[in-house]
């Protein structure tokens, strides 16, 4: 027995729904500080975050308010609650007290970028917790309580100690017959002392029955870990339907369907939603990325807010314009102004990352500008859409796209998913849309993931607006007729190729690319002295009852 898994449309390409800011670094932790909170049965009121001290992204913590998102996790807030941006004042009204810290050895069993956590709550109730957030905002979960594990949080799960090695093989059988369909895996699990355990996951919440079927000894303090992904796990997940855009291609030939349905076919096998569910879900993001794209204009460029580590760029965009001093063509200057409002990040406005944080708002942003600009049809601009949902979910399918594969798992993947969808959009077919999005990834090969500490979202800015506006550029060449000879999943493996064959510090991070600089090193001091002076330093966890 076992789970079923592979990319989804609103788990891995358009999600989650988020406030602004990092996929990876604000929406990722914070479902770890979820996870977390749900080991202690009462209020949390102490908790510490450690970190390996060669953590290659410790500037997070400030430079994508990654100290927020934890602290906001724990408190029980989702991803989508503007309170995030409070959590420290939150915090300090709900009696919670945390820290963070770096130890002061790294762990040889740990990902360098993980993050180990103790929380406790007013009651005696201890957890520990071992997890990473993997970039797009899903996160691993390594070990619960010192037990080993490998969960996603794409399902509802039971963690249950066995002290007394008193469930068997007949305990096990009567649970599945019980479960059913719901029971999705049972995974048996060592902790760091050696004591025995069960993983159990299920598509429903079905702890109780989980319990109750356990003798009496391992009834005691069971953990309960809800599912946090939109699209919860199933028993009859189907597999996969196509992992290349000619075996896409292939399925709407087959079935004597179009494209975009071939795609909506793939969510239904993967997620087991009705199409009316799938559509409507759809629905709802064009409608948050409509906002998004819109967000800077409604508020107006005067009334938002600067904040230290980002100003508003639309602003200075917008006088520029005025001015009359506008260089680019029209329909560039209207992809720049929806981009620069994604960029603005402003709280409250919910966003869709695709594949970074913001990304779903700049692939949007050129959408909704050639729909307006060229006259197509609002339906044809819900498939594209949705042409964007499978070239995304093909991307991870081949390569990890995020920054850890550098800049190309991000702009370089929001590029080629925008291309591919502007195709669509303009009336072109499955073949010009794979053309379009393989000349934007050929474009992007290479470019390392280095946003600079305090760097006020540079280069990343230059990257995404690029992304934006170059999209119709390649479905342009697209469209002509141009062939870029290599297929998309081809050079999406070349992608993770070109990763594993690069040390990780050339291709993400503080020690690469733009970081490499003077200037980038002297803003990196100045964000560790102001951001992360409150970092505890040299921590062991040995020492102090361990982690």
């Amino acid at each position: 027995m076992g789970k079923l898994s592979y990319p989804d449309f609103f788990n891995h390409v358009f999600g989650p729904v988020m406030q602004p800011g990092s996929s990876g670094a604000f929406a990722g932790v914070c479902r770890i500080g979820n996870v977390a909170r749900a080991l202690v049965p009462g209020e949390p009121r102490r908790v510490r975050f450690a970190f390996n001290p060669d953590h290659r992204r410790l500037c997070d913590l400030v430079n994508f308010m990654s100290d927020r998102g934890y602290i906001g996790g724990v408190l029980g807030l989702g991803t989508d609650d503007e309170r995030l941006f409070s959590a420290h004042e939150l915090a300090a009204g709900r009696g919670l007290a945390y820290d963070f810290a770096i130890l002061d050895r790294a762990d040889a069993n740990a990902r360098a970028d993980s993050v180990r956590i103790r929380i406790e709550d007013g009651e005696g109730g201890q957890g520990r917790l071992w997890a990473t957030s993997v970039g797009g905002g899903m996160i691993m979960v390594h070990a619960i309580n010192g037990f080993a594990v490998e969960w996603q949080a794409d399902s509802h799960a039971v963690l249950v100690e066995d002290p007394n090695r008193e469930i068997n093989g007949e305990t096990l059988g009567s649970l599945r017959r019980m479960l059913g369909g719901l029971l999705l895996d049972v995974v048996k699990t060592w902790n760091d002392t050696g004591g025995v355990g069960y993983f159990i996951e299920t598509s429903k919440e079905a702890s109780g029955d989980i319990v109750a079927a356990l003798p009496p000894a391992n009834r005691l303090k069971p953990i309960r870990l809800p599912a946090l992904l939109p699209v919860v796990s199933a028993g009859d997940k189907k597999p996969q339907l196509f992992r290349t855009v000619a075996e896409w291609r292939q399925v709407a030939e087959d079935g004597g369907i179009s494209f975009v349905q071939a795609a909506i076919e793939y969510e239904k096998a993967s997620s087991g939603w009705t199409e009316e569910e799938i559509w409507r879900y759809f629905g709802m993001l064009a409608d948050l990325l409509r906002r998004q794209i819109h967000s800077l204009g409604e508020v107006g460029v005067d009334n938002a807010k600067d904040t230290p580590l980002l100003p508003i760029y639309g602003r200075k965009w917008d006088a520029h314009v005025a001015a009359g001093h506008r260089l680019c063509d029209d329909l560039t200057a209207r992809i720049l102004g929806y981009a620069f409002s994604t960029n603005a990040k402003l709280p409250g406005v919910r966003i869709v990352p695709g594949p970074m944080g913001t990304g779903g708002g700049y692939l949007f942003s050129a959408l909704f500008a050639v729909h307006e600009m060229r006259g197509f049809g609002g339906d044809k601009l819900l498939e594209a859409l949705v042409v964007a949902a499978g070239l995304g979910a093909l991307a991870y399918t081949h390569t990890n796209a995020s920054g850890q594969v550098g800049c190309v798992g991000e702009t370089g993947v929001c590029c080629a998913m925008a291309a591919g969808a502007t195709v669509w959009l303009a009336g072109g077919d499955g073949r010009q849309v794979e053309n379009a999005a393989s000349m934007a990834l050929q474009a992007h090969v290479g470019i390392p993931c280095d946003p600079i500490a305090g760097g006020l979202e540079f280069p990343c800015i230059t990257r995404t607006l690029r992304a934006a506006v170059t999209a119709p550029l390649y479905a342009d060449l697209a469209l002509a007729g141009i062939d870029p000879l290599i297929p998309y999943h081809e050079m999406l493996q070349e992608i993770e190729r070109h990763y594993s064959a690069t040390p990780a510090r050339e291709l993400c991070g503080p020690t690469c690319g733009c970081n490499r600089t003077p200037t980038a090193d002297r803003l990196r001091k100045q964000l560790e002295e102001t951001g992360l002076g409150r970092l505890k330093r040299g921590f062991d966890p040995v020492a102090r009852g361990g982690l």
